[in-house]
């Protein structure tokens, strides 16, 4: 019998993304609808800067600087090679100036006929509204861009400031909270001639950043109320009614953001507490997005944990471990895609070992025996037997791993805390360059002896966060994991990988998915756990055994959107 699973979101939720270069808050509104492309420009470090970075969906790049510095402008435009800024304020005064940005520099065209600064966007660089605002009070004014000059059109019904808005051009538009004072939560629809009040948001606020396509799609994210509180709280708008959805994982106000109410990226800010800049991003997903999820697996025949996985998804092979109450196991067994199989055992048993390879092609190697004495001993699996190879140069336990029959890589590991990394090409390893950051229970994905990612794992100063990839010369720092973790597993390459579970104490389910650049959160584990092991890839991937309470649970990974499982 067959039956199809929809793994679709049913809430929104935030991942952390890549920092922009610079810190700053009371950010320009950025240019565009587009998640993947939109470019960020002026704000306060302080002081006042003009910098301009655009964003390409995985790097911010510095591009050519604004004519004037200035900050909380209205950013207007179609991605990150159109764009539009007006109004906003300089060091000394409100500001008339327009600049328009040709995807290489700003020039500056007509003015606005009102200056003003803390105003609410809306449209592209050739057809944009720019709403509300402040001079020496909040005001209702709004003005109409055609491409060349500004005419003034009809008030919005509240004057405010600080207040929010998006929308398709200078006929379609959305504006939402904001302050006078008091704090509002008035939303208003504009249809190019007038303003109608529409339903409310459901948290007042000011300052905060909003995304959408259209005035029937917009996302409010993050902001400041009248505590005053800078909070991570998102709303999300769909032409009729505002739901609350998913928090930013950092809470913070005058910030920026491009996007829809289903892909949106956020960038800068004020976070908690009060004047603090930050440079990072944080990308959303809508409710009803394709995700990843965990399902239930067949269960090992041999229950334990500190054990080494290899294969794929629907051809796993576990191998070793610790056995219930603190036994040493040489247990081998193999994965179809519905149960496990015991097969012949390791030549050594031992725990805390470390593996790679394919089902029928394996690596064992490390680890500690049961005279409790850690091990350099290696083993290859031919799908059959395994025969004792040479030995690692440095005895260890708890190693990350990487890798082929003929072609791996060993890293870190216990006893302390290790950074020593050898390279198998065979027959022997080899030492070369070491981790930057020593540590064991590494999070370990990479096809060969020539690229591996190593993610999180504990350190002398406790969990670790750090994630470094090697080249096959060196290790090199790139974007940390969101959550630090030890003794967790890994699968997949350099360029696309998951960690999931791991001890945070207590141990978690958490789930994170490596896309080259950077972490982001997705569905975690059904059961927390630490010391576990995995194979496969981001599309499929398979967690076995563990510290939890049975010790002998498996979880199928799978991202599409919709998954056949097979039931006997």
């Amino acid at each position: 019998m067959e039956i199809s699973i929809s793994n679709v979101t049913t809430s929104g939720s935030w991942a952390t993304s890549v920092d922009m270069n610079q810190a700053k808050g009371a950010v320009n509104q950025s240019s565009s609808f587009s998640r993947t492309s939109a470019i960020v420009f002026g704000g306060n470090t302080p002081p006042i800067v003009a910098n301009a970075e655009k964003w390409n969906g995985s790097t911010w790049t510095e591009v050519n600087d604004l004519n004037t510095a200035r900050s909380v402008g209205a950013g207007s435009g179609t991605d990150g090679e159109a764009a539009l800024l007006a109004a906003g304020e300089t060091a000394t005064a409100n500001q008339v100036l327009t600049e328009s940005w040709n995807g290489s520099s700003w020039t500056e065209v007509n003015d606005m006929g009102t200056a003003r600064r803390i105003v609410a966007r809306a449209g592209t660089e050739t057809s944009a509204l720019v709403s509300g605002g402040y001079t020496t009070t909040a005001v209702a004014n709004v003005e109409s861009w055609n491409g060349t000059n500004w005419t003034e059109v009809a008030d919005i019904n509240t004057a405010r400031r600080n207040t929010q808005g998006n929308g398709a051009d200078n006929t379609n538009a959305l504006i939402y909270s904001g302050k006078a004072p008091p704090f509002y939560t008035n939303t208003e629809s504009w249809n190019g001639s007038a303003w109608t009040e529409v339903n409310d948001v459901n948290l007042a606020r000011e300052a905060a950043a909003g995304t959408g396509s259209s005035n029937t799609n917009a996302l409010m994210s993050a902001g400041e109320t009248a505590t005053p509180t800078r909070i991570a709280n998102t709303e999300v708008w769909n032409g009729t009614n505002w739901t609350e959805q998913g928090d930013l994982n950092v809470g913070r106000s005058a910030l920026s953001g491009s996007g829809s109410n289903t892909a949106t990226i956020v960038m800068g800010g004020y976070s908690n507490p009060a004047a603090s800049y930050v440079a990072s991003s944080e990308e959303w997903t809508g409710a009803g997005a394709a995700v990843g999820a965990w399902s239930t697996g067949g269960a090992l025949n041999s229950p334990r944990d500190f054990l080494a996985g290899a294969g794929t998804y629907t051809a796993g092979l576990a191998v070793g471990g610790h056995t219930p109450p603190g036994g040493y196991s040489g247990d081998t067994e193999l994965y179809d895609g519905s149960s496990w199989t015991e097969v012949n055992n390791l030549t050594t048993a031992r725990a805390r070992i470390a593996g790679c390879g394919v089902q029928t092609a394996a690596l064992a190697f490390g680890g500690e025996d049961p005279t409790d004495t850690n091990t350099g001993k290696t083993e290859t699996w031919n799908g059959t037997n395994w025969t004792e190879v040479n030995d690692l140069n440095t005895v260890r336990k708890v190693i990350g791993s990487a890798g082929t029959t003929t072609s791996a890589l060993a890293f870190g590991g216990t006893p302390g805390s290790k950074n020593e990394t050898e390279s198998w090409n065979g027959t022997n390893w080899t030492e070369v360059n070491d981790l930057n950051t020593a540590r064991q229970g590494i999070g370990s994905a990479g096809t060969d002896n020539t690229s591996a990612l190593a993610a999180g794992g504990n350190t002398p100063g406790g969990s670790s966060a750090a994630t470094e990839k090697w080249n096959g010369t060196n290790w090199t720092e790139v974007n940390d994991l969101n959550t630090a973790r030890r003794y967790q597993a890994g699968a997949g390459t350099v360029t696309a990988a998951l960690v999931f579970g791991g001890e945070v104490s207590p141990p978690t389910g958490k789930t994170e998915e490596w896309s080259g650049v950077s972490w982001a959160e997705v569905g975690d584990l059904n059961t927390a756990r630490s010391a576990l092991a995995g194979d496969g890839n981001t599309t499929n991937a398979l967690a076995f055994a563990g510290e939890d309470p049975s010790g002998n649970l498996t979880e199928e990974w799978s991202s599409s959107s919709n998954v056949i499982k097979t039931l006997d």
